[in-house]
């Protein structure tokens, strides 16, 4: 088990990943699949660990924003549909193809430009003394790490890239926008040999809203560019339109698949979506950390940069050494709380990039002592959303900005499974540098 040496850490409940998962299971139509969302470390959550949950908890696909992160999941031996969401760069189309996960297409002109590329390669065959085809470039080559791991994917030769295209019906992003595009597109894959069409889909922009008019208004020009394409005789691939959100509130709309991001985290897309009761989830993520000193001040104290906060005679300061380097936002300056033996206690001065102090009254703290940053503490519960509201933004946020330097504790019943810690040194014995 990898270690860390620091008194702050993220934990993630495994258990509660496939809870959240399963409950979904349930609410939505039995043909319909699921999509795990994992782009973003998964939130923060820590992408292969989650997407390993998911695919034992019943998804049958995972999702990710961009070639890098699909590629972190296949080098972890994840073998399932993985489907790039963003625009992946026309020099990427190459990897993409040899780690075998699916991207997102909606200009021809990409399609053209792919095509050639993946022909190339796929044409670059000759015979050789012994009468066996052979790649050019490669027949003399030594095989490395990274060919072996695109072999290790698929017993079989892969000989398409796996496409999804993407309507745009008003979330503004990317996507094909009109039907005359649309059908260039379609056609441009579909007399390709070096395309396979696995899916079509929209993203909508206001799922989590009180207000279903625009909603309503994308899902309808969906339905509309998919008849477009069933009168020109396309048989249309897996289809699929919600997100979190949509799938809590129509269901009925799954079609092939459900995109499940922030609902498998067990968060709500909106105050408004947790506000209707339609979904019980557990939320899967705290932050935790512990007190690193404690001081009673004997006289006016200042407090942190610019002297926001002065400590009063007698008050107790506790100080936690996590802040804004590790995405415990500087606008809690003043305003966030912490947890400490099940009570609520005020962030006091500006947070720093790696520490912040709290006043602590009515209990005595000791350095050691476990503070809950985000989570459930005896009785009280700082969550994401309350944290959210306090500095403008949303749960997403608070989640994503969780980084790098926070080692991930993951849990099953209630016991540690496993960590991760993405700052231990890449040579596994840092001591010889050292001693060099």
């Amino acid at each position: 088990m990898d270690k860390f040496y620091r008194d702050t850490w993220v934990e993630v409940n495994l258990d509660d990943i496939q809870t959240n998962i399963r409950t979904f299971r349930k609410h939505i139509p039995e043909k319909t699949q699921i999509m795990a969302v994992v782009k973003a470390d998964a939130y923060g959550h820590g992408s292969v660990e989650v997407a390993r949950e998911a695919l034992a908890a019943g998804a049958t696909a995972l999702a990710v924003a961009f070639l890098d992160e699909g590629i972190v999941l296949r080098k972890a031996g994840i073998t399932c549909p993985i489907l790039i969401l963003g625009y992946t760069p026309i020099r990427a189309v190459q990897e993409a193809y040899e780690w075998n996960i699916s991207c997102t297409v909606f200009q021809t002109n990409w399609l053209k430009r792919a095509e050639k590329i993946i022909s190339k390669k796929q044409g670059k065959k000759k015979v050789n003394k012994h009468g066996d085809k052979s790649e050019d470039k490669n027949e003399d080559k030594p095989e490395t790490e990274n060919t072996q791991d695109k072999k290790e994917i698929s017993t079989q030769e892969r000989k398409r890239l796996s496409v999804h295209i993407n309507i745009d019906t008003g979330m503004g992003r990317i996507g094909v926008r009109t039907k005359k595009v649309l059908l260039s597109v379609v056609k441009g894959v579909n007399k390709s040999d070096v395309f396979q069409w696995d899916g079509i889909y929209t993203h909508f922009a206001t799922a989590d809203s009180r207000d279903i008019t625009y909603l309503n208004h994308q899902f309808e020009r969906f339905q509309d560019y998919l008849e477009f394409l069933q009168e020109k005789g396309y048989k249309l691939p897996a289809i699929h339109c919600c997100n979190t959100a949509a799938a809590m509130t129509h269901p009925e709309w799954g079609f092939s698949y459900i995109r499940l991001g922030i609902g498998m985290y067990g968060l709500y897309p909106s105050v408004y979506i947790k506000s209707l009761h339609i979904l019980n989830l557990e939320p899967t993520l705290q932050v935790k950390t512990r007190v690193s000193n404690v001081k009673f001040m004997q006289k006016p104290f200042g407090i942190s940069y610019g002297v926001t906060y002065i400590a009063t005679p007698g008050e107790q300061i506790i100080t936690l050494p996590i802040g804004y380097g590790d995405g415990f936002s500087r606008l809690l300056s003043n305003k966030g709380s912490v947890l400490l033996q099940g009570q609520r206690f005020s962030v006091v001065g500006r947070v720093t990039m790696d520490q912040c102090m709290v006043s602590v009254d009515k209990i005595k703290a000791k350095v050691g002592d476990e503070v809950v940053i985000y989570g459930r503490s005896g009785k009280e519960e700082i969550t994401l959303e309350e944290v959210a509201e306090l500095i403008g933004t949303i749960n997403y946020e608070i989640a994503c900005m969780l980084n790098y330097r926070l080692p991930r504790v993951y849990t099953k019943q209630h016991k540690v499974v496993s960590v991760r810690n993405l700052l231990e040194s890449i040579n596994s014995n840092p001591r010889k540098h050292i001693e060099n």
